[in-house]
């Protein structure tokens, strides 16, 4: 771990050592009372890690009056956080209270020329090391946990500050934390490079919205104007400012919106279904930890309306087969929403829910159909029933399933059809949707036998370590996608061999895709898709499948399964419960 500069690294123009020899100017303390110290536990539970020590000291240089720079150095050892403001007069009973006292302070929270609220932020950062708060010519130091011993701690434990002496005067303020072991990670630990990335993204806009610079490790954190955040972005996005905020949105909904407090970072949300970052132009009503904003925060809710607005009218440039799952969730959530009458109409037509096949389908075309059915997940005999015009909605996708929420809450604003039994109308329809594996291999047909024989010495040279039987279904073929495969029928279009033995190169590696069952929940999504075609597409697989091809040509069909010893399976001893 690189080591970070000292004081005098650090403070441009001094020449002491980043902790110089003090001595108690008097013996004065200054002591909490109960209550305060009750308050300082809960900070302390409040305030996970050294981040948020950091964080506060940072905030309290930004808000400085006279600030233009706030110098962080943060080290497995100690961080040193320095600002060049006016400093605070620790000789003065206001100035000793407003940096020792818990609560205290100028600060209020409908104070938007300051960050910084409540005057709590003094609990987190001594609860992480012995502190020293340095201003002009003195210091104010605390060991809350009575861990230091020698000069400057010698005489100092506990919650109660003491001042000492400067060796010399100091403009501006500087905040030294030297680290309890058991507050900060390992020194080699990952975690360190957390803790830089966490404050640098903290801070990331409050050189636009106060004009202090932070700079942390020797880099500084600033990223410029927040309308600029998405100019280059490869995705749908746009800009807005209104009076309250700043957005600058992008269609990634997977990564979510950032939030920023008047430059600074709170949270992440992801219920807008949109990436990018909003930055208020005022301090936000924020939860005692300041990672959310609390609830009743005017602000807010004038940024939210504007926000809807917006993602609006970013969703209208997003086609429907690039919407996500989040999206789409998110838009069914506003066309039942009393408020979002303009959405219902707008988005009834775009194609949100999931049918068995995992098509789409819009609002619209489900409200035109006469009867819908339910399934969870593109169950066999369902996409059947889709394919003959049935409208048959898959709830594994989450929108869909809102939807189907949605449709049996009696105050929402989304009608839907009557609904069928999907099994009934499979049945009446003559889509069977039974599984059954023949036992009694002996009982197929010569044809039949050959198959299935051909498919097992298929399956050893492509690699694929499942057993390969016969059965009964309306599908080609299934798995439970780890120990079995069984073909069928309907797995050959031709008794002609060159046919028939391609149909089974093809069938047997797309039940080899499937990682999951095919029988409950088959997936023919882009992953596997991927996935098949990869194996179909493998030089190794194409070369096994012509050699075993010209074997068979060479050699015929009896002479390789004697090679392969490949036996027909007759019904004793065989346990087939997991295949009804």
């Amino acid at each position: 771990m690189t080591d970070h500069p000292t004081l005098s690294e650090f403070a441009t123009n001094e020449t002491t050592d980043s902790r110089p020899a003090s001595q108690p100017s008097t013996d004065e303390t200054v002591t909490m009372t109960a209550d305060e110290r009750v308050a300082t536990y809960l900070i302390e539970d409040q305030m996970a890690d050294l981040t948020d020590a950091i964080r506060e000291a940072v905030q309290n240089g930004i808000d400085s009056p006279g600030s233009t720079r706030v110098l962080v150095s943060i080290s497995p050892e100690r961080s040193l956080i320095l600002d060049d403001g006016a400093g605070v007069n620790l000789e003065s009973t206001e100035g000793r209270r407003n940096l020792s006292v818990l609560g205290a302070g100028s600060k209020q929270r409908s104070d938007d020329e300051t960050i910084g609220e409540w005057g709590i932020g003094k609990g987190a950062i001594i609860a992480k090391g012995a502190v020293r708060i340095w201003s002009h010519d003195t210091a104010l130091c605390f060991d809350y946990r009575d861990r230091r011993d020698s000069d400057l701690w010698e005489d100092i434990s506990g919650r109660d500050g003491q001042l000492v002496d400067a060796e010399h005067h100091l403009e501006g303020m500087l905040v030294e934390i030297d680290h309890y072991e058991d507050e900060v990670p390992d020194p080699d630990s990952y975690r360190w490079r957390r803790y830089v990335r966490n404050l640098r993204k903290r801070f990331a806009y409050v050189q636009s919205r106060t004009g202090v610079s932070v700079v942390i490790n020797g880099e500084s954190v600033d990223k410029g104007d927040p309308l600029e955040a998405v100019a280059d972005s490869p995705h749908p996005s746009l800009t807005r400012e209104t009076d309250d905020a700043i957005l600058a949105l992008e269609y990634t909904p997977h990564e979510g919106l950032d939030i920023y407090s008047n430059g600074l970072y709170v949270t992440t949300k992801r219920e807008y279904g949109l990436g990018g970052v909003v930055v208020s132009k005022g301090n936000l009503t924020l939860n005692f930890a300041r990672n959310d904003i609390q609830s009743g925060c005017d602000c807010w809710q004038r940024i939210d309306d504007a926000l809807e607005q917006a993602r609006d009218d970013l969703y209208a440039e997003v086609s429907d087969d690039r919407l996500t799952a989040e999206s789409r969730e998110v838009m069914v959530e506003a066309m039942a929403s009393d408020s979002s009458d303009a959405s219902d109409e707008q988005w009834a037509e775009r194609k949100l829910f999931q049918l068995a096949t995992e098509s789409r389908i819009s609002l619209e075309e489900i409200q035109a159909t006469r009867k819908i059915g339910w399934v969870d997940g593109a169950q066999k005999g369902a996409d059947k029933l889709v394919e003959r015009g049935y409208v048959v909605l898959d709830t594994s996708d989450a929108a869909t399933q809102r939807l189907r929420d949605l449709a049996n809450d009696e105050d929402t604003s989304i009608a839907v059809p009557e609904t069928f039994d999907v099994g009934e109308q499979a049945e009446s329809e003559g889509v069977w949707t039974g599984y059954h594996r023949v036992e009694d291999e002996s009982q197929l047909n010569a044809d039949q036998q050959r198959y299935l024989r051909f498919a097992r010495v298929l399956a050893s040279e492509l690699g694929i370590d499942r057993d390969v039987y016969y059965g009964e279904a309306s599908a080609d073929a299934w798995t439970d996608g780890r120990t079995y495969i069984v073909i069928t029928d309907s797995a050959v279009t031709s008794r002609q061999r060159a046919v028939w033995m391609h149909d089974l190169y093809l069938v047997v590696l797309h039940e080899a895709a499937h990682e999951t069952s095919s029988r409950d929940r088959p997936s023919h999504g882009h992953h596997f898709e991927s996935a098949f075609r990869s194996l179909v597409e493998a030089p190794g697989n194409r070369s096994s499948f012509a050699k075993l091809v010209q074997q068979v040509v060479d050699e015929g069909f009896e002479s390789v399964f004697e090679e392969y010893e490949v036996d027909l399976q007759r019904s004793e001893g065989v346990s087939s419960g997991q295949f009804r």
